[in-house]
């Protein structure tokens, strides 16, 4: 995997140099525990908070950003099983 950051690095894009360090970060990661796991984190939001300033950026309002989030805590909180609307299926 390193060869990836490294030939993207040394192309010269500096989008795919930064992408390349966040797959690698993200991979870094899952792998992790302990203190580490803090240090990488740090580096991973620095990492896409670059990305996200780069021109020509994914851009997302504040209500989107907000909405994805809650719609990602409560995939995670009920096991990913709530339709659409966030209303709970059942009895």
């Amino acid at each position: 995997m390193s060869g990836d950051v490294l030939g993207a690095v040394t192309s010269g894009d500096r989008r795919a140099a930064l992408e390349a360090v966040r797959d690698r970060l993200a991979a870094e990661l899952e792998e992790s525990s302990g203190p580490v796991v803090a240090q990488l984190s740090k580096e991973l939001r620095a990492t896409l908070a670059e990305l996200e300033s780069l021109p020509g950026g994914k851009e997302v309002s504040a209500v989107d950003d907000l909405s994805a989030r809650r719609a990602a805590r409560r995939a995670d909180a009920q096991g990913g099983d709530l339709p659409a609307g966030g209303q709970q299926r059942g009895p």
